[in-house]
C-alpha cells in the first residue's frame, strides 16, 4: 500500500528511497509542528523497513505480521520512548536503558530501531547520554527521533540525523483532502482544516472527537465572556472553573492554548497580514479586538499565555496561573 500521508509527498519519497540496507542511515530527526504528522511518518518508514511483502520498492503491504504489530506498537525490534504520563521531561536514566537494548542484535529483523517522540523534552543530561549513541551507533540499529523544531535539540545531536522538517498543508489543499476522503462539506472542511491550522494530524483528531471541537468552541466563548467582564468577574469564573470536575491543570493547558490561537488571529489582523485567521466563528470579535490594540499589545498577551503553558508544564498552581493571565487582558465592551 502506498504511505498515505497528506502533504509531506518529498519526505515520504526521501524516506522511501532510505528504507533499503543500502541506503538506510543510522539517525533520522523528523521536526514540525505538533498534529502535523510526524509521529505517523516515522511509523510508516519503520512499516517499509521492515515489511516482509512490499508490494513496491520503498513500501509496506499492511497486512504481514511486522506491519500490523508496529501499527500496534508491539513488535519486539521496535522501542517507543516516551516521556512518562504525569512527567514533563525525558529523563537520562531512560536514555541508558534504552541504550542497553539497542545493544541487543534484532530479534526478528534486520534492525532494532528506537522512536523518541518530542526529543524537545528531553532533559540536558538525557540528550547528552544520547550523543553516544549518535557518535558510536551500534550495528543494526536505528534511531528516530521527533521534535517541534531542529533548533529546540543540541545542535549536536541535529547534525549527527539525516534531518526532515515538516510543515503544515495550505488551507485550501486540507479543505480538498477533507472533503474527498471524509465526505465532508465544503464549509464543515474549511472549518476543520482553518482550526488546524493545515496540520493533518490536529484535523482529524478534530474530526474523530466532537467533544474536543466542542471543547474548542467553549473555550472561545468563555474568553468572550471573559473579555467582557471586570476583574471581579473574571476571579468568579476562574473560582467556578476550580469547583468543576477534571484535573485542573489539563483544563486550564487546554483553555490557555486554545485562547492562544485567538491572540493569534487578533496579530494576523493588526498586522492586516494575507494569512488565513483559525477561528473563523470569532471573527467579528478577532477583528473589534485587533481595532482596540495594537501589535505590540497583542505581542505581549501572546507571550503571557506561552509562559503560562511553560509554567503549568513546571507545576505551578494552575489557578495562580490563570488569575494572572487574566490580569493581563484586556476589557472589550460588548
Amino acid at each position: 500500500m502506498s504511505w498515505n500521508i497528506l502533504g509531506h509527498e518529498t519526505a515520504v519519497n526521501f524516506l522511501q528511497t532510505h528504507s533499503h540496507p543500502e541506503t538506510i542511515r543510522h539517525a533520522y530527526l523528523i521536526t514540525g509542528a505538533e498534529g502535523v504528522g510526524r509521529e505517523t511518518l516515522a511509523i510508516a518508514f519503520i512499516k517499509a523497513v521492515n515489511c516482509l511483502y512490499p508490494p513496491a520498492k520503498g513500501e509496506f503491504c499492511g497486512e504481514c505480521l511486522p506491519c500490523r504489530q508496529i501499527e500496534a506498537q508491539a513488535y519486539s525490534d521496535l522501542s517507543i520512548l516516551r516521556v512518562p504520563e504525569g512527567a514533563r521531561e525525558l529523563k537520562i536514566e531512560q536514555i541508558r536503558a534504552m541504550q542497553q537494548t539497542l545493544a541487543l542484535a534484532p530479534y526478528q529483523s534486520r534492525y532494532r530501531i528506537v522512536l523518541i517522540p518530542d526529543f524537545q523534552r528531553a532533559t540536558l543530561g538525557a540528550s547528552n547520554a544520547l550523543l553516544k549513541s549518535l557518535e558510536e551507533p551500534p550495528a543494526r540499529a536505528i534511531l528516530i527521533l521527533t521534535a517541534d523544531a531542529r533548533e529546540s535539540l543540541l545542535e549536536t545531536i541535529a547534525s549527527r540525523c539525516e534531518v526532515l522538517r515538516l510543515r503544515p498543508m495550505s488551507i485550501d489543499d486540507l479543505t480538498v483532502e477533507l472533503q474527498a476522503k471524509h465526505h465532508l462539506t465544503p464549509d464543515e472542511a474549511r472549518k476543520l482544516a482553518q482550526l488546524a491550522g493545515g496540520r493533518v494530524g490536529t484535523a482529524l483528531r478534530f474530526l474523530r472527537d466532537e467533544e474536543l471541537l466542542e471543547k474548542h468552541t467553549n473555550a472561545l466563548d468563555m474568553l468572550e465572556e471573559l473579555l467582557k467582564q471586570n476583574l471581579g468577574g473574571r476571579i468568579k469564573q476562574v473560582e467556578k472553573l476550580q469547583r468543576a470536575k477534571g484535573q485542573a491543570r489539563e483544563t486550564y493547558a487546554f483553555l490557555i492554548a486554545t485562547w492562544l490561537t485567538f491572540w493569534r488571529d487578533v496579530l494576523i489582523c493588526c498586522e492586516a497580514s494575507d494569512v488565513p485567521l483559525v477561528n473563523l466563528a470569532q471573527e467579528e470579535l478577532i477583528r473589534r479586538a485587533a481595532a482596540n490594540l495594537n501589535p505590540q499589545s497583542v505581542a505581549k498577551i501572546l507571550k503571557k499565555h506561552e509562559e503560562g503553558l511553560t509554567l503549568l508544564d513546571q507545576y505551578v498552581n494552575p489557578r495562580l496561573i490563570l488569575e494572572n493571565l487574566l490580569l493581563k487582558l484586556p476589557r472589550l465592551e460588548a
